[in-house]
């Protein structure tokens, strides 16, 4: 299959140029709505937006040829939501190369994925191609929590095999192993007083998170760990010992144990500094996704990896650190295998997207679609 470049890039362009950040997606789904009822294909939309109060729920249709009846083996995913607005983009074309005029995101994270997704669908149908039976999956609130996989109805999909076209990665390269992910707040509890008239009086609670992050180690911990402090907040006024200081951040590791591990070594610090500075402190961790394994031997893998080599493309198996909907459907009884498609920078007003690894990608769904 040779794609059509342009027609590709249109619906790209079409896509991007919709503002819709996550829960607010509703005019992403209409345009797929519309996309798919162009070629009479009927989308279902299930409960997820009144459930995260966002505009819309996840789409799901199923793509089948004439009277195909049997169940669809695998589908394909993208989401919906952009990270950051991406009103007023104006893409540009330099060398092959997609990006915004640098005072948005491009938003080709996933609306790459999306529209890769759209023009396989639209291609098989316009030129009325043999191909297997397969599901579409477009999700919300990826970025700012994976609500729309948790929230995925698996009543209304069939498949329990998701190829997501969502990861940075270049075209060959697939995740096979994601990290479980814990984000922890801490709430340290001083007691205020003038820092000039009666600093004695006081318990610097800033203070006490500063004794935290200058004992407890963050960054990559070891070649499956790492741990973060992202914010911290409080404190009334520079003549004021600060009686409260909230301090946030998470563990991530390929390994549960480890998350386990260091989580009781953060507790550890905390009694110390509770003891020395005679304040106290309130801790909840809550996990913010899981991790997952998969076979690299499964025959999904290695479908997958005779799928790639066909239009040529290396097979590359990685861990990424990252979390996606993968790290959700993978523990909800869908393999999911999220594919590199060479959106480079996401979330950066530099982010950018070579066409040519499009065009590879629509190569490679293709493969995947083509009956055996």
């Amino acid at each position: 299959m040779a794609p059509d470049e342009d027609r590709l890039i249109q619906i790209f362009f079409d896509l991007v140029a919709i503002n819709a950040i996550s829960k607010q997606e509703k005019p992403v789904a209409d345009y797929i709505r519309k996309f798919l009822g162009y070629l009479d294909i009927e989308a279902t939309e299930d409960q997820t937006g009144e459930k995260i109060n966002g505009t819309t729920g996840n789409i799901i249709a199923k793509i089948t040829q004439g009277g195909q009846t049997n169940i669809p083996g695998f589908s394909f995913a993208a989401h919906m939501d952009t990270v950051k607005a991406t009103q007023g983009i104006q893409p540009q074309i330099k060398h092959g190369t997609i990006y915004s005029d640098g005072n948005t995101i491009l938003g080709a994270d996933n609306r790459a994925g999306i529209a890769m997704i759209l023009y396989l669908v639209e291609n098989l149908k316009k030129n009325n191609l043999a191909h297997l039976p397969f599901e579409i999956i477009f999700t919300v609130g990826e970025e700012t929590g994976l609500y729309g996989s948790t929230n995925l109805n698996l009543n209304l999909v069939q498949s329990r095999l998701a190829y997501i076209l969502d990861s940075s990665a270049d075209p060959g390269y697939f995740v096979y192993s994601a990290p479980w992910a814990m984000d922890f707040e801490i709430e340290f509890l001083g007691k205020a007083s003038h820092a000039a008239v009666n600093p004695e009086k006081g318990i610097n609670a800033l203070s006490m998170a500063g004794d935290l992050i200058q004992n407890f180690k963050v960054g990559k911990i070891d070649s499956h760990t790492t741990i973060n402090f992202g914010k911290i907040s409080g404190g009334e006024a520079s003549n004021v010992i600060p009686s409260r200081i909230i301090l946030s951040g998470e563990i991530r590791s390929f390994y549960q144990k480890n998350i386990d591990k260091y989580h009781a070594e953060l507790v550890t610090q905390l009694q110390r500094i509770q003891t020395k500075f005679n304040g106290k402190y309130n801790l909840r961790s809550e996990s913010a996704f899981p991790g997952f394994v998969l076979d690299r031997e499964s025959e999904a893998i290695q479908r997958l990896s005779e799928c790639m080599k066909s239009v040529g493309l290396d097979p590359h198996p990685i861990r990424y650190h990252g979390g996606s909907d993968a790290n959700v459907l993978n523990n909800r009884g869908i393999v999911a295998i999220d594919l590199g498609i060479g959106a480079k920078n996401p979330h950066g007003f530099d982010e950018h997207i070579k066409i040519q690894d499009m065009i590879d990608i629509v190569r490679l769904i293709h493969q995947l679609v083509l009956i055996s």
